[in-house]
């Protein structure tokens, strides 16, 4: 038979993850020669040999590749066969790395987790045990190519043992990056608060065990940042974290060993536990079971809690000394400010906070912090989307030149994207302060560095105040495209979902605040969206909000807003609402109201909910984001009666735009209050009500406008009781609904839309 030879491009994730020697011994058990080489955005592969072997090669290739590889495209070209008498891998050339795709950090395999438990291997307890199939990649890399010289690994040159099995192809340790042993490897060590070592190496993960089962708060050093732990089936640890991170209400995240334990506390389906268990290790957002064995505090007044397994060597280590322990583990940061992630760092700013600090002399190059997802409606959602997925590229359904979204305020992330790809930064935080807006700024420079991608267009928000928006034109001048906020939701839902450029979609955009075209706060809207333009159809009745961003902070105040034209003062004063300066600032609010004087008005769904919440005394005072609609599903899901109840009033807006009155929603709920139902029972009215009304609005204005596809995007969809009520609604009904599927539905997907709203020159109401 005559020898033939193939020439391959092979695209996606096949760089770092043991791609290159997975070819080579695929090449030599099937009897090829030739070469593989690593061409930053892609590997290329020649393969000579007899068809029948190359055609095997050809099958196996995608069927057995690396765990942690994801092939996109393999193009395949015949050449002239040329008689090569080897196969050989090629090292990385020097050149454009363009697109390049790093792999994000993954859990500790099987292999390495049996290794450091195994008294006979050589990296016996040694918690930064890896191969080519594990381990941190984005957080250790500094510059391209991926090389070992290139990341902070270079700090550890391999010993000689280390470094027989990194030049083998035939060990799974062949070029990863990552890999050391306790010879040349990094160290771990514990220090009390002042930075004084009396614990090294394992010794050291043994103590903290101990240490944290006796009440202690520690901080420990992880892949991209520290986390701070106590232990969490006991109150007084983590009632005493509370008060010295100064976060009352706060949700923690935990950590357990395995599912079993998981499930002494929350009730995992199948696919939480798909997610728990999965190599990217999520935190994961679980019904508590009814028999909850953790303390009440770290997850208060919620039916549900953040819960991840361990991913880190150090994590493992750590929890097979005590197998049935849960520990808070929660990022060393305040809210929205970066995280902590160098030593001396740890040591001061959380002194006060951490008594004793886990430390590892490995630096690390990228901050990232733990991806949070949620099941709802049945399907995987990003609350956020950053450790074991950033910086895996979202493919689009269309080519965009090199353009850059550079995010909203809150959950602000950074997107760059050319071609058909679109990379996401990580979870970034609040741009508003002056420390997180610097690490935007970085993140920036890096991403561009990582990708190759300058850009030549930029995306930033509508809103002229906002630290981003000054950054984009500060950069791009005259190629800045200011995008309303919503629209960049569902540009970002539709792209998320790969419609193609001629697609529309009737989109209902859900969430807090976002500037509007008309200079006033939106944040309930139905939007007829193209990728070049839209229309605003419908919307949520707009409502005063005295004081403006006071009234997201004090609920009461929103009630006020709402129902100062409905009730009258002596009515209002016996609401149960609560004012830090009690009947002093309820008599402010009240004439703020009536001379309209600081008085914000918005369309918001968000306030909407955090006014139902306080209506009803179950959230007054809102101590992070999100917290009054939280707690508002939260007593839902406890409602026995879940009544039925008409709450909802539509009327027509200006020029025949249906407007969802929100007010005779809350009027409602103030009128069934103190009868028969209970606050539980008229916060799923509230839910249910708010839901059918946006979701008839919604399919009255597809029949009418003849849109076959309907989307939910913004906060608002993490709400489950919500999104499935709208869903339901809306299938019934019809229509086809979408929901975001590999980017968050809240702001860290306004980036994403930004650029893809540049990458097309779109951004303002226009043409559908």
């Amino acid at each position: 038979m005559q020898n033939e030879a193939r020439l391959l491009h092979v695209t996606g994730t096949v760089q770092g993850v043991g791609f290159r020697p997975f070819i080579y011994r695929l090449a030599k058990s099937h009897g090829l020669s030739g070469y593989v080489k690593n061409l930053g955005n892609h590997v290329e592969i020649l393969i000579e040999g007899k068809r029948a072997n190359l055609e095997s090669f050809l099958n196996n290739l995608p069927e057995k590749k690396p765990p942690l590889a994801r092939i996109k495209k393999i193009k395949i070209n015949i050449v002239s066969f040329s008689g090569l008498p080897e196969f050989i891998i090629i090292q990385s050339e020097e050149g454009t790395f363009e697109n390049s795709i790093i792999p994000p950090d993954t859990a500790i395999c099987e292999e390495c987790r049996r290794e450091i438990f195994d008294s006979s291997s050589r990296y016996y307890h040694y918690p930064f045990t890896v191969c080519t199939n594990c381990g941190p990649r984005y957080t250790t890399v500094r510059t391209l190519p991926y090389d070992r010289e290139n990341t902070t690994m270079a700090d550890f040159p391999l010993c000689e043992d280390c470094e027989v099995e990194y030049t083998n192809p035939f060990n799974r340790r062949y070029h990863a990056q990552p890999f050391c042993c306790p010879e040349c490897g990094p160290e771990i060590w514990l220090s009390d608060a002042q930075g004084k070592v009396f614990e090294k190496n394992y010794e050291a993960i043994v103590k903290a065990s101990d240490l944290l089962e006796q009440g202690s708060i520690l901080s420990i050093k992880g892949f991209g940042g520290f986390h701070i732990a106590c232990n969490a089936r006991k109150e007084d640890p983590v009632k005493e974290l509370r008060r010295r991170l100064g976060r009352p209400e706060q949700p923690f995240a935990v950590m357990a060993k395995n599912t079993a334990v998981v499930e002494s506390f929350a009730e995992p389906r199948d696919g939480d536990r798909r997610c728990l268990t999965s190599s990217r290790r999520p935190i994961t957002v679980l019904p508590k079971s009814k028999a909850f064995k953790l303390a009440e505090s770290v997850s208060p007044n919620l039916h549900n809690i953040g819960v991840m397994l361990p991913y880190t060597g150090t994590q493992n280590l750590l929890f097979d000394l005590v197998p049935d322990s849960v520990y808070v583990m929660t990022s060393a940061n305040l809210p929205g400010r970066p995280m902590v992630i160098e030593n001396e760092e740890a040591l001061e700013k959380l002194k006060g906070i951490a008594d004793f600090h886990l430390l590892h002399n490995r630096v690390i190059a990228n901050r990232n912090d733990d991806t949070v997802i949620r099941v709802v409606n049945g399907q995987k959602a990003f609350i956020r989307r950053s450790r074991g997925f950033v910086p895996e590229p979202i493919g689009l359904p269309f080519e965009v030149e090199a353009v850059a979204g550079i995010g909203a305020e809150m959950n602000s992330t950074i997107t760059l994207a050319k071609g058909n790809l679109a990379y996401i930064s990580q979870y970034l935080g609040n741009t508003s302060h002056i420390e997180t807006f610097r690490y935007h700024a970085e993140v920036f420079q890096h991403l561009v560095q990582l990708t190759g991608i300058e850009p030549l267009k930029w995306g930033c928000d509508l809103h002229p105040s906002f630290n981003t928006t000054r950054f984009a034109i500060s950069r791009g001048e005259e190629k800045a495209l200011r995008i309303q906020h919503h629209y960049a939701h569902i540009l970002a839902l539709m792209a998320d979902n790969s419609l193609p450029e001629d697609s529309r979609v009737l989109g209902i955009a859900l969430d807090g605040v976002g500037y509007g075209e008309d200079g006033t706060v939106w944040g309930g809207e139905i939007l007829g969206t193209s990728y070049f333009g839209y229309k605003r159809l419908g919307h949520l009745l707009p409502q005063s909000m005295p004081g403006g961003d006071l009234a997201v902070k004090i609920p009461g105040r929103m009630v006020l807003g709402m129902l100062s034209g409905k009730l009258g003062e002596a009515e209002l004063e016996k609401l149960p609402l609560y004012f830090p300066r009690g009947r002093q600032e309820f008599s402010a609010v009240a004439q703020q109201l009536r001379r309209k004087i600081n008085v914000t008005v918005s369309s918001s769904a968000g306030r909407v909910l955090d006014a139902a919440a306080a209506l009803l005394g179950i959230c007054q005072v809102r101590t992070y984001e999100g917290e009054p609609a939280m707690k508002l599903e939260s007593a839902a899901k406890k409602s026995l009666q879940k009544p039925d109840l008409p709450l909802v009033f539509k009327k027509e807006g200006k020029a025949g735009t249906p407007v969802l009155d929100t007010t005779e929603l809350l009027l409602g709920v103030y009128e069934y209050s103190g009868g028969k139902y209970s606050p539980e029972d008229l916060a799923f009215a509230v839910e249910e009500n708010l839901a059918k009304g946006i979701a008839e609005i919604t399919i009255t204005l597809a029949a009418k406008k003849g849109f076959e596809k309907v989307g939910l995007s913004g906060g608002v969809a993490y709400n489950d009781h919500i999104t499935s009520c709208i869903a339901g609604t809306v299938k019934e009904a019809g229509f086809e609904f979408l929901t975001h599927r590999r980017v968050p539905c809240g702001d860290g997907c306004i980036s994403f839309g930004q650029a893809i709203a540049a990458g097309l020159a779109t951004g303002s109401e226009g043409t559908l």
